[in-house]
């Protein structure tokens, strides 16, 4: 047989604890798949008595068993966990299909839901005989998790529990006789020590009772949440009462004060303990009794010690009480916390000494009983001494019948009306403050009911009385009455029955007249509502924010953000702004300048309801100086039309400040441009005056020609300043017609390379076989391609081809001129189509910086665009895209 193993040979019981083998699970999520895929994962579970005990922990654990049962031996077994306090138990066991049954269990599950009726948790399983099987179980529990496994034959756990059963009876009998002796023993003495052991047994049972698992079968079946808090909270409770009933044994308050307050601490930390078990996890409370409990059975032990030594009676029988409960206490507490192990004795340390506890406590009290007994005699002794006590009594009479004449006094002349009304509601006295609120004067008044205003109002106050009595409630009102000459007065009517809750023994009043306060109130609430319709009607919106929430906005405000009023009142200003970050930004920046300033003004962006953006000068101040966490009074002006004046007076500013930059620009570039064409035709002219009729032809000729040159340079210089100029002023138009594309192509290499004589490069066109007549302008398109050319040429010093492409590529036509030149910077192709703009690799190649400017205005009025590729010092290609206007024109030809 596998170590491991257990053989099932025998009715039971079987302890498993030994041949367990256990997984941690921290996080509590795996699940049964997850388990059976990690074999590798488990681990032995070492000796620790007849269960293990994993203390404290917020792990789930799962635990495994391997059984064999032998050939012909029985299949119907019940597996039980003797540890009532857990939370959950989920047992899987073999079924006849080959997979697993899933019981659950635990003190959350009522009780009528348990597969066995029994304290503990007790699942059936079967097994069949002559195979292997394996048995899972997940245990998991706020508390302590314990987990003593056995495996039982049904008669075997039956004839067990006969045997646990009767010592529980004997147990919970010893504590119900314990209190019905001291509850009669209380009946007959009135002493409060003997209540206070009275709770203490009942709360001890009821702890007993909840971790014994009797009260969840029989007292609380289906009351899981309580059944899982009744431990501590019985604990505690017995705690609490244990301690009164310490205080009251030994009279701690006068013998021993300083321990004394020790104790009333502890029983605050006890009831701290029992809120702690209704309220907070069960951990949390689980080591707080632990804890307490140490400490308050010490602290009985150590008070029994002492008043051993001071000779209290019963000292010694409730020093040796605590000192066991301190035992039991100790060992359970070392049991739940995983130091001890897990069997019958430390499981039950606890009600064993509780229950040996209890039963000298109750020696004690008898042991009081008969000091008390030589206490009363000493009393009797002390009785004629109290007889002498009396004639001092009856002298005293006198002293407070005097007192009682300066009280009356007192009353009679208040400034506030005093009246004292019998059961019926008859006026019995009152004093003159009352008579002169109601203008009685001497008049004999004998009720209060004619001065209401309807015998209606009268009763209904009647019985409004009667009920703020029952409660044991004083009666307050403010009630408009009238007066004897029936002017109509406010009151404050302020009562109370003389006995309590009882109408029989009368009801004192006392009466304000506030009448004078009512009227200003009036007065303040007209006041009030004619500055909210003015705040209302402002033209700017208003805000009373505390702690950055509205409590109060005007109509104004409301309009402008988008909301009813109703909606924003109560409303974080949150969603003012873009975004929580924003909304905090804002709430330093002004806090910070409130508190310097008591003043804060900004232009801001706020969002209205309906998401747009709304530009407003916020101006907030503080209500009270310097403090803005006391409230800030926040004013709106709407400037989004003044931020869209100012916004249009920008742009015309900087369209105003580009136009005087290109005045200037094109001044500089005729300055410039136009200088050496006018200083070739004044030479010209200068050599055409001063030679005269000794020039010959030819020279004439060359001078002229000169002069020609320089005039078509001026005038292509101005064409190109005139048509940049109309593009900027968007009047460059687009003038479409049937052109030959092909043969203009040619025309306009041809006349660049007449524009640049010295170009060392030359140019080949190469036309697509789908390249003829289309519809386009030839204006623009001249002014795209001659520049193109042109600036080609004159950047290809050192010669090599110039290269003009033409083709129809999806749906466009598209012209790409390319060279072998000087290349552009990188860093300046994003800059090249400007005005003016020229590369900084030109060195003193002339040109104006006009005419990619002009390629790509002419480029987009033709609705095409125009692209660039560069290499520095290896050459450029610039490609037009322009749309193909129609394809007809071919056909028409």
């Amino acid at each position: 047989m596998r170590a491991g193993v257990v053989r099932l040979d025998a009715p039971g019981p079987h302890e498993l604890s030994s041949s367990l083998q256990y997984l941690e699970d921290p996080s509590g999520a795996l699940g049964f798949a997850d388990v059976l895929a990690a074999p590798q994962r488990w681990q032995p579970l070492p000796a620790s008595g007849v269960g293990p005990n994993f203390g404290l922990t917020r792990s789930a654990y799962w635990l495994k068993a391997e059984l064999d049962v032998p050939a012909g031996g029985p299949g119907e077994w019940l597996l039980e966990v003797g540890y009532p306090p857990l939370d959950r138990i989920d047992v899987w066991s073999p079924d006849q299909a080959f997979g697993y049954e899933h019981h659950l269990g635990g003190d959350r599950v009522p009780f009528a839901e348990r597969a066995v009726a029994h304290r503990n948790h007790v699942v059936p399983i079967r097994l069949l005989p002559g195979t292997p099987a394996t048995v899972y179980l997940r245990v998991q529990s706020e508390g302590s998790v314990v987990a003593p496994v056995r495996l039982w034959q049904p008669a075997a756990l039956a004839s067990s529990d006969q045997a646990g059963y009767a010592l529980l009876s004997l147990y919970f009998g010893l504590l119900l006789g314990l209190l019905l002796y001291n509850l009669l023993l209380f009946v007959s003495v009135r002493e409060p020590g003997y209540l206070y052991y009275v709770a203490f047994v009942a709360a001890m049972g009821l702890s007993q009772a909840a971790l014994s698992g009797l009260a969840a079968q029989y007292l609380w079946p289906r009351a899981g949440w309580w059944n899982d808090v009744s431990v501590l909270v019985g604990l505690s409770a017995s705690s609490v009462f244990g301690l009164m009933f310490a205080r009251d044994f030994l009279s701690s308050a006068a013998r021993l004060p300083r321990l004394d307050r020790l104790l009333l601490a502890q029983m605050a930390g006890w009831g701290a303990a029992l809120l702690a078990a209704l309220a907070l996890p069960y951990a949390v409370a689980a080591r707080m009794v632990i804890v307490l409990a140490v400490v308050s059975v010490v602290t009985m032990a150590v008070v029994g010690v002492i008043s051993i030594r001071r000779q209290y009676a019963g000292a010694r029988w409730f020093f040796t009480a605590w000192a066991l409960l301190l035992l039991g206490a100790g060992t359970l507490g070392l049991h739940d916390t995983g130091w001890l192990p897990s069997n019958a004795w430390t499981a039950h340390s606890l009600l064993i000494g509780s229950a040996l506890e209890m039963v000298l406590l109750s020696f004690a009290l008898g042991d009081r009983i008969n000091v008390a007994r030589r206490f009363k005699e000493l009393a009797q002794a002390r009785i004629a001494a109290e007889h002498a006590m009396v004639e001092a009594l009856r002298q005293s009479e006198a002293r407070v019948k005097e007192v009682l004449l300066e009280r009356e006094i007192v009353l009679e002349n208040s400034i506030v009306g005093i009246v004292f009304l019998t059961a019926d509601g008859r006026m019995k006295w009152a004093n003159k403050a009352m008579l002169a609120i109601f203008g009685a004067g001497r008049q004999a008044v004998t009720s209060m009911e004619p001065f209401y205003l309807s015998r209606e109002q009268y009763l209904q106050v009647g019985g409004d009385v009667a009920d703020a009595v029952a409660r044991g409630e004083a009666f307050e009102r403010e009630l408009q009455v009238q007066r004897y000459d029936g002017t109509r007065i406010w009151i404050q009517l302020s009562g109370k029955a003389v006995n309590g809750r009882d109408l029989s023994g009368g009801t004192v009043w006392v009466i304000m007249d506030i009448s004078q306060r009512k009227q200003l109130e009036q007065q303040l609430r007209v006041t009030m509502s004619e500055r909210e319709a003015i705040l209302n009607n402002a033209v700017v919106g208003i805000v009373l924010s505390v702690n950055r929430r509205h409590e109060w906005v005007n109509e104004k405000f409301a309009r402008m953000m988008g909301y009813p009023r109703q909606v924003l009142i109560g409303q974080s200003s949150v969603y003012l702004h873009a975004d929580e970050s924003r909304w905090e930004q804002f709430g330093e920046e002004s806090r910070d300048t409130l508190i310097a300033t008591n003043a804060y003004m900004c232009e801001h962006q706020v969002r209205r309801r309906n998401g747009e953006l709304l530009w407003v000068q916020m101006g907030g101040s503080c209500i009270r100086p310097h403090d803005p966490d006391a409230g800030v009074i926040w004013t709106f002006l709407d400037i989004t039309g003044r931020k869209a004046a100012e916004a249009e007076m920008r742009s015309a500013l900087e369209q105003q400040q580009a136009l005087n930059e290109l005045r200037a620009r094109v001044v500089a570039l005729a300055s410039r441009e136009f200088r050496t064409p006018l200083a070739a035709i004044r030479a010209a002219a200068q050599d055409l005056r001063e030679g005269g009729e000794a020039l010959s032809p030819v020279q004439r000729l060359q001078a002229l020609d000169a002069i020609g040159a320089a005039s078509q340079r001026m005038s292509r210089l101005l064409d190109r300043v005139g048509v940049l100029a109309r593009a900027d002023a968007g009047l460059l138009a687009f003038n479409p017609g049937e052109v030959d594309l092909a043969a203009l192509c040619r025309q306009w290499a041809e006349e660049a390379r007449i524009q640049q004589p010295d170009a060392a490069s030359r140019i080949e066109v190469r036309c697509g076989e789908d390249v003829g007549r289309a519809l386009a302008d030839g204006r623009l398109l001249r002014h795209i391609l001659l520049n193109l050319l042109s600036n080609a040429l004159k950047y290809s010093p050192h010669g090599g081809d110039i290269g003009l492409a033409v083709r129809c590529e999806g749906g466009e036509m598209v012209f790409e001129v390319s060279d072998r030149g000087i290349g552009i910077p990188p860093q300046e192709i994003q800059h090249l189509f400007g005005s003016f703009h020229r590369a900084s690799n030109v060195g003193a190649i002339q040109g104006t910086g006009l005419g990619l400017a002009i390629a790509r205005n002419a480029t987009e009025t033709h609705g095409g665009r125009i692209e660039v590729a560069s290499e520095l010092g290896v050459g450029t290609t610039f490609t037009v895209r322009l749309p193909l206007q129609a394809q007809a024109a071919e056909a028409a030809a």
